[in-house]
C-alpha cells in the first residue's frame, strides 16, 4: 500500500469516544469507499443516495438493492451501538460482476487510568476466533479473525468473516480499533491487510511531529517511507472494486470541530 498526505481533518462523531490530542490515521483512497452516514436524520437518505450512485448504469434488480440497503442499515445500527468515530463503506462489483459490499470501521477504548497495553487487550477481547500479533509503525496490534454463518437479507445462508485489529497508543490510555466484515472469500486477504495497515497508520499528532521521515504536502512520500509505514500487499489485478484497497491517504485528526453529518 503506498500513502498520500492530506490536510483535511475528518469531520468526526462528537457523541462517541475519541482523543481529546490530535492524531493521524490512513484510510483507503478510493471511490469505491464511501463515508458512511450514521447520523438518525439523515443516513436513510444518505444509503439510498449511495447505493443510487454506485449502481448507475447497473443492471441490478429491484431484490439486490434492497438486500444492499437492508446491509447498510445494518451497518449504520452496528455503529450506532457500537460508538463508532469514523465508518467507511465499500459498494460495488467484484471482478467476477457480483455485487459486492463491505465496511471498515475505527473506535476508540479509553481505560484510563490504565495505560493502553496488549496484555489490557487480549483481557478485553472474546476469545472466539483466532488471534495474532503484528509489529508495525505505530506499535504492536492484536487482530482477532472470527467466521460466523449468518442469515442474509432473503433468508439465503451465508458465511461471515469478521476481523478487528487493536492498537493500544504507545504512553497512552487510549486503544483504537479497527473492524470489517464480509462474506466474500475473494475480499478476506484484502481485508485483513486492510485492518493491519490502517491499525498501523494510528498515531498521536505530537508523536507525528518527532518522526523526521514523515511526509508533507510539500514533499510527497517517497518509496522508502510508504514502505517503512505501510505493509506492501500484491497489487489487486481484477477489474473490480478489489482495486479500491492499493492506496491509502493519510488523515490528520482534530477533535476540535467535530461534526456529525458523514462528510471528510
Amino acid at each position: 500500500m503506498t500513502q498520500s498526505q492530506s490536510t483535511l481533518g475528518l469531520q468526526l462523531n462528537p457523541d462517541v469516544a475519541h482523543p481529546p490530542f490530535a492524531w493521524q490515521v490512513a484510510l483507503p483512497d478510493d471511490p469505491s469507499w464511501s463515508v458512511l452516514d450514521t447520523h438518525p436524520s439523515s443516513w436513510q437518505r444518505s444509503a439510498e443516495r449511495l447505493v443510487d450512485d454506485r449502481l448507475a448504469g447497473r443492471r441490478v434488480r429491484s431484490a439486490q438493492r434492497r438486500e444492499v440497503l437492508d446491509f447498510i442499515a445494518d451497518l449504520v445500527a452496528a455503529c450506532q451501538r457500537g460508538g463508532t468515530l469514523i465508518s467507511l463503506v465499500q459498494l460495488g462489483f467484484l471482478g467476477g460482476g457480483i455485487l459486492a459490499s463491505t465496511g471498515l470501521h475505527l473506535a476508540w477504548y479509553d481505560s484510563s487510568p490504565d495505560p493502553a497495553s496488549i496484555a489490557t487487550v487480549r483481557q478485553a477481547t472474546s476469545r472466539q476466533g483466532v488471534t495474532e500479533e503484528h509489529d508495525t509503525p505505530a506499535g504492536p496490534i492484536l487482530v482477532q479473525r472470527d467466521f460466523a454463518s449468518l442469515v442474509a437479507p432473503g433468508g439465503s445462508r451465508v458465511g461471515m468473516t469478521s476481523l478487528q485489529a487493536f492498537l493500544p497508543l504507545p504512553g497512552r490510555t487510549w486503544t483504537a480499533v479497527v473492524a470489517t466484515a464480509g462474506p466474500h472469500t475473494e475480499l478476506t486477504d484484502l481485508l485483513h491487510e486492510l485492518v493491519v495497515a490502517v491499525a498501523g497508520s494510528i498515531q498521536a499528532a505530537d508523536d507525528e511531529d518527532e518522526d523526521e521521515d514523515q511526509p508533507t504536502d510539500d514533499e510527497p512520500p517517497g518509496p522508502d517511507v510508504a514502505a517503512d509505514r505501510y505493509a506492501p500487499v500484491e497489487q489487486p489485478q481484477a477489474p473490480g472494486i478489489e482495486r479500491g484497497f492499493k492506496t491509502l491517504r493519510a488523515h490528520r485528526v482534530d477533535p476540535d470541530q467535530p461534526r456529525h453529518d458523514g462528510t471528510l
